[in-house]
This record gives structure tokens, sequence and C-alpha cells, in this order.
């Protein structure tokens, strides 16, 4: 199997991870007939009859997350931030899964290991970002400063989140949750052609 073909499968696969994790909160939204994605949050297109597809678009996501990580430590796979970085994304991809099995328990009162699950994600995501960043910058020169935005904006935003009024919880949390989506498409879209930095060392 070539490197080539990992580079562009995984990177394939994150995006897919994206696209699936808009999509599907996306089809929730449409057949929950209750929710309000301004006023509720993502977790709770997981209660019902349909809850099924949110839990499957994060499986997917996590599936992403896992694939980014294998796909990256077959284009680098030295230094010591580099692979804390990556084993960082690949705890990140069962923290979803997790997520997932957990999530009909969001709203209510036996909610409790969704929550910190919840908050284990926010305090590990930041973490791979900026671990990666220095050596992203060699498969995309901006993705270093990218990684530093996206980082910096979490680490600002994210800890907001339980002040918000009750009102916008819902796209409040949407807007700070697409910065996930954000990274984890780009990056895998410039895995996708890290071959060409293969070719040309």
């Amino acid at each position: 199997m070539s490197k080539k073909f990992i580079y562009k499968t995984c990177g394939v696969i994150g995006i897919l991870g994206c696209v699936a994790v808009l999509a599907t909160d996306l089809i929730g939204i449409a057949l929950h007939e209750a929710h309000n994605p301004i006023k509720n949050t993502i977790s709770m297109l997981a209660i019902g009859k349909y809850g099924w597809i949110q839990d499957l678009g994060l499986d997917i996501l996590a599936i992403g997350f896992f694939a980014l990580a294998l796909g990256l430590y077959t284009w680098k796979s030295s230094g010591t931030k580099w692979i804390i970085g990556l084993i960082i994304l690949v705890l990140i991809s069962v923290d979803l899964i997790l997520i997932a099995e957990h999530n009909q328990y969001a709203g209510r009162p036996g909610d409790k290991i969704h929550r910190k699950l919840v908050y284990a994600l926010a305090f590990l995501f930041p973490a791979p970002v900026l671990l990666t960043s220095f050596d992203l910058k060699s498969l995309k020169s901006y993705l270093k400063k990218f990684s530093f935005w996206i980082a910096g904006l979490w680490l600002v935003l994210a800890p907001l989140l339980p002040l918000v009024p009750d009102s916008i919880n819902g796209a409040y949390e949407r807007l700070v949750c697409a910065l996930i989506v954000i990274w984890l498409g780009t990056v895998s879209y410039n895995l996708i052609y890290a071959y060409r930095k293969t070719e040309k060392s």
C-alpha cells in the first residue's frame, strides 16, 4: 500500500467525517419536530426515535479524526509534540464515539457521563491543534497560523458556553463546534496532497 494511497484515503475519510456530522445535524433538525437549533443543543437531537441519526454523524466524525491521525502518522512519525498530538487525536476519536453512545442521556438526570465526555472533548481539542501546528507548516505553510487561530478561538469561545443564555445555547454551541469541523476538514484536505511534498523532497 503506497503512502499516496494512505494520504488520499485518510484525507477523504476525514472530510467525509465533517460532511457527515453537518448533514446529520441538518437532517436531525428537519426530522425532530420539537428541536429549535437556536435554542436547543446538538445533543438534544439524540433524544427520540431519530436520535440515531445524530449519533451516526458523531461516529463518522470520530472515524474521520482517527483517519487523520493515521494519515499524519504515515506522513511524519517522529517528534515528541507531533506524536503526542496524534495520540490525542485518537483519544478525541474515542471520546466522540463514547459521546454518541451516551447521547441518549442528554438533558436528563442521568447525563453525568455524557457531560464529562463533552467536557473532555472541550479540554482535548485545542491540544493536538497546537501540538501539530508547527509541523503542519511543512504540509502547507498557512496551516500553522490557521491552527493557532482555531485553537485561540476555541480557548476563548468554548469556556463561555455554560454562560450563554438558554435562548441562544444551540446556536452558540454549533458556532463553537464548527471550529472542530473546519480544522479537521482543512487539514484532511491538505493531507490528500501530502504526496506532492514527498515527491519534491
